[in-house]
């Protein structure tokens, strides 16, 4: 059974027999979480380009060439080519894809046979089609806010309250063996919260490849944000407060020296991608609109740009493409040109306008795209607003966390290294635990201080991702709490 699993996921990749297929199983199985993500943007292309004018197949092999989509792309080149080995025709090769294709990317291909074999009206099929999927895609969206909310709920317990109620209990329970118990608590917690991410970044809608803006700021920042750390520790080495909460304060400073600039820059990256997203159905309306006074979408999106009306990047965005269009001397080489920069809403728009100006599309393909992207962007911002409300959770934990600590590290663990003290000048009374000297008291304060810091900024990643879905909209959270953590390392120094 796994060797024929083996050999599917090769022969759907296009995979040499090399090594055991453990690889070619792990890249099948992105390979199709990718197909199910792209599907709704693939029944889209499809739709739009048989409102083109297309018949279904030719539609479909269109996909060939959807660079916006490139599981999708995969896919249909893999199709194609197995229905040349298998000497078969295109519909039939897509009526054998048909019976083993599940979710969308089956409902797709079932259509497409169906308008085949029956001679429906393949524009009415291809709209109901389209329908069904962007209604089912904004009741997933309705699913995974409820998912996300409760994944917060449970973020608030396994990185906030957990990791709290050990700090207190280490902390309550001080001995000798308390810093290794912490060390490898600290590290498991880490390791969860990196588990914690991937699981959430496999669920949230692929809006835009931020890695290359992820590399820059940890380029430019993070090397600072370590400098800060090393040398903040270094130096207080030498002051008094060094003996309470060193590693923690050394600690906070770093992580607030990176991530404040970075979440600067995120603000603004983050305003533009939000922006753009916003605004894509307003354009989509205005170039159909243009269209149906007779003009050609590669001179429908020129116009809009010209009216203006849009919020200020996206005229930039729109003003960048006309000039690539007309130095390049098509809409396709522009949007080869400009790709790169675009959110995946807007390559799929953009690419679906090069096809149907090349097909001499009317207004009803246009107007079908800008309908879709207007569900689409309705659907995305009910999911972003239905777990923003959580974004103070993080905070509320670490504040909670930090004052209990306090509390404790100056009223028990004061008194329990004292019992210790007379414990050691009584060697005739033993006691089921070995507290700490009254000497070695700060030392261990500044391991519990250190490791609540280390689990408070993984409470405040997590959450930020949770919340945000992307990773940048960790970067206020770390430096919030960052900001929290200073405070009350402040307070706990003067007051206490």
């Amino acid at each position: 059974m796994l060797r024929e699993r083996i050999e599917e996921a090769r022969r759907r990749l296009g995979l040499g027999k090399r090594g055991l297929g453990l690889k070619a199983l792990l890249k099948f199985r992105e390979h199709l979480s990718r197909l199910r993500r792209e599907g709704p943007f693939a029944v889209l292309y499809v739709a739009v380009a048989v409102e083109s004018g297309l018949p279904p197949l030719k539609a479909f092999e269109a996909l060939k060439d959807a660079d916006s989509l490139p599981a999708t792309r995969l896919e249909a080149r893999r199709v194609l080519r197995d229905a040349q080995l298998g000497l078969r025709t295109l519909g039939e090769q897509l009526a054998l894809e048909a019976r083993s294709a599940s979710g969308v990317w089956g409902r797709l291909l079932s259509t497409i046979v169906s308008v085949e074999a029956s001679g429906l009206d393949p524009k009415a099929a291809f709209r109901d089609l389209l329908r069904l999927v962007l209604r089912d895609l904004r009741t997933d969206y309705e699913r995974l806010a409820r998912r996300f909310q409760s994944l917060i709920s449970a973020a608030s317990v396994a990185f906030g309250a957990f990791p709290m109620m050990i700090a207190v209990l280490l902390a309550v329970l001080a001995s000798f063996n308390t810093v290794p118990m912490l060390l490898a608590f600290t590290a498991a917690n880490a390791l969860i919260a990196a588990l914690w991410l991937l699981t959430v970044d496999l669920q949230v809608p692929d809006l835009l490849d931020y890695r290359p803006f992820y590399r820059r700021i940890a380029l430019k920042w993070l090397p600072i944000g370590v400098a800060v750390g090393l040398a903040v520790y270094t130096g207080l080495l030498f002051l008094p407060i060094s003996l309470v909460s060193t590693k923690a304060l050394a600690l906070a400073l770093g992580a607030l020296a990176f991530s404040l600039p970075a979440s600067l820059e995120w603000k603004l990256q983050r305003r533009v991608g939000d922006e753009l997203l916003e605004s894509l159905p307003l354009v989509l309306r205005t170039v159909a609109e243009q269209v149906d006074r007779g003009l050609s979408p590669h001179q429908a999106l020129e116009n809009a740009a010209a009216l203006g009306g849009f919020p200020k990047y996206t005229t930039r965005l729109l003003s960048l493409i006309v000039k690539e269009a007309r130095v390049y001397g098509s809409l396709r080489d522009a949007y080869e040109r400009v790709k790169a920069l675009l959110p995946r809403p807007w390559r799929v728009s953009l690419e679906l306008l090069t096809l149907a100006d090349e097909a001499g599309a009317g207004s009803a393909a246009i107007h079908a795209l800008a309908d879709s992207m207007a569900e689409y962007v309705l659907a995305v911002r009910e999911l972003r607003r239905s777990t923003s409300i959580y974004r103070w959770v993080a905070l509320g934990m670490v504040g909670l966390t930090l004052g209990l600590l306090a509390l404790v590290a100056n009223t028990v663990m004061v008194k329990m290294a004292l019992a210790g003290a007379l414990l050691e000048e009584n060697a005739l009374i033993s006691a089921p635990i070995r507290p700490p000297p009254p000497e070695e008291l700060p030392a261990i304060k500044d391991w519990i201080y250190a490791a609540a810091a280390a689990n408070s900024l993984a409470l405040a990643v997590v959450t930020g991702k949770t919340v945000g879905w992307r990773l940048g909209d960790a970067l206020p959270e770390v430096a919030k709490a960052s900001l929290l953590i200073l405070a009350f390392l402040a307070a706990g120094y003067w007051i206490l």
